[in-house]
């Protein structure tokens, strides 16, 4: 079992995703445009304040997201994706996906390995 690190839920027409623990505390979102081809299993950028900070990609088995954020890539052309090699956090997918249509209650955000 991972630790929880954080929650992940929706906020308005965005999922934010809240990080208390680990080496990247903060909140980060996936924006409006993003959410429905993530929550369907395709990847989407992380934001914080606006700037694309991270990635969230499906796992291949499509039960997790997997979240990692970007360092020393430079500036990426807006909407580029970049693959996920180390997850930094983990958030179960089928739960995400039902409490954004619900429209209740964050979920917890898993420690992942990096």
């Amino acid at each position: 079992m991972s630790t929880v690190i954080g929650t992940a839920g929706r906020d308005g027409t965005e999922i934010e995703i809240r990080l208390i623990a680990g080496r990247r505390r903060g909140c980060y979102r996936v924006i409006e445009e993003e959410v429905p081809t993530l929550l369907s299993g395709y990847p989407a950028t992380l934001t914080a304040d606006e700037v694309a900070v991270g990635d969230i990609v499906a796992s291949k088995s499509l039960r997790v997201f997997l979240g990692a954020f970007r360092s020393g890539l430079g500036f990426l052309e807006a909407g580029t994706v970049y693959p996920v090699v180390t997850a930094a956090f983990m958030v179960p997918r089928a739960h995400l996906r039902a409490h954004y249509d619900r429209d209740d209650g964050p979920i917890p955000v898993l420690a992942g390995g990096a």
